[in-house]
């Protein structure tokens, strides 16, 4: 590059000098040559030479991207904290347990008292069974909401009537069109059971993390919150890595298989109890992968994705309906029960963890996979005995 930028400024020099007047004596004019600059920053990656061109004459944004960006053979200081991090995470798994149960109780406590007893079936209770009925006529009996939807529309709640209400009272410069497709999506998404709205939450902040990657004035913030190198001495990256993907390939999978697996584990757990195991698998498979890393410096990488809770998912998933069937995306003739295939992958990763392999983050696939397959043998019947302690401090 400096190279180039050098026989340009020659060029300039030597034709400047052109059409000189005959009988006089031009000293020529000395040539200054470019500083030539380091090679880090004359190098650019292909991250941004590939997908923001226009971001790669501005130096300063180079220089950022080169501040966070993590180089093998740079910096030689391998220390790396065990007690702290070990401590974050135990007290984090457990308080989101906590959080969780208080939630599910809560929830539960809500069901109760709007369930229908004798006295509502006569009209004697203290509180009518038609009051989410009239509630949603109020909400659907309206011109707008009638125009837009017709009055045969079929809604699950309160809070399905009142989105598609506010949907019929948008501007009137939103198109018809639009509208329609909103009341489609609200549909299906009020439709959905609890634990499918979960895993489905879950996969749109992975999907929000990754359009905040492809920001590149966000790069060094990204880099610092969202990426976990076990020498920063930060913990919390522990658990915001989990969400983190760079590549819309690595994205792609783990979306994939956190809802083919997600949804159903989600239904047998529960909203509360699964959001509670899945931070959790998050932050463990991370947290086993940032104990082992001093064992080997040289794979000690920044690492980001969902693949360890995703791991966590699949290890509950064959603990819960083993003889499942299952296929790969690129061998979808051969299928093969999810006992099967997953002892597979985990030798496969087991392998890479021993041998070293850089592809992927092997350690923490592993502490993902026991740990969902550990949850479900020993710990998963806690939950009950938790909720149970929480609703006996709330009463």
């Amino acid at each position: 590059m400096n190279a180039l930028r050098a026989g340009r400024i020659l060029g300039g020099r030597i034709s400047s000098q052109g059409g000189m007047a005959p009988g006089k004596f031009h000293r020529p004019t000395p040539i200054r040559l470019a500083r030539p600059q380091p090679l880090s920053l004359s190098l650019t990656r292909a991250y941004s030479g590939n997908r923001y061109s226009r971001f790669n004459d501005q130096h300063d944004y180079k220089e950022e991207e080169e501040q966070w960006q993590y180089r093998p053979n740079g910096s030689g200081d391998y220390r790396v904290k065990l007690l702290v991090p070990t401590i974050w995470a135990l007290v984090f798994s457990a308080g989101t347990f906590v959080v969780c149960a208080e939630s599910f109780a809560s929830h539960r406590r809500q069901f109760r008292e709007s369930t229908r007893n004798i006295l509502d079936i006569f009209g004697l209770g203290i509180r009518g069974h038609d009051d989410q009925s009239d509630q949603i006529w109020k909400l659907m009996n309206d011109v707008q909401v009638q125009m837009l939807v017709g009055r045969a529309h079929e809604v699950s709640g309160v809070a399905h009537a009142r989105v598609i209400r506010r949907i019929a009272h948008l501007p009137s410069w939103v198109p018809y069109e639009v509208k329609r497709s909103m009341v489609i999506a609200a549909d299906k998404w009020h439709r959905l059971s609890r634990g499918e709205k979960c895993v489905y939450t879950i996969a749109g902040i992975n999907v929000a993390v990754f359009g905040m990657w492809q920001i590149p004035r966000l790069l060094p913030f990204m880099a610092r919150t969202f990426l976990h190198d076990p020498r920063s001495g930060l913990s919390y990256t522990m658990l915001t890595s989990t969400f983190s993907h760079r590549e819309v390939w690595h994205l792609l999978f783990n979306s994939i298989a956190l809802v083919s697996f997600g949804t159903t584990v989600a239904d047998v757990m529960g909203a509360e109890q699964f959001t509670a195991f899945y931070l959790s698998a998050g932050v463990i498979s991370s947290l086993a992968s940032h104990l082992l890393a001093p064992l080997r410096p040289a794979l000690m990488l920044p690492s980001l994705g969902a693949s360890g809770a995703v791991y966590s998912v699949v290890g509950a998933t064959m603990m819960m309906f083993p003889q499942a069937k299952i296929a790969l995306i690129f061998l979808p003739f051969l299928p093969f029960t999810i006992a099967q295939g997953f002892p597979a992958l985990m030798t496969y990763d087991f392998l890479g963890a021993v041998l070293g392999w850089r592809t992927f983050n092997h350690v923490a696939h592993l502490g993902g996979g026991l740990y969902g397959i550990a949850y479900v043998e020993w710990c998963a019947s806690q939950w009950a005995r938790l909720v149970q302690f929480v609703e006996k401090r709330q009463a």
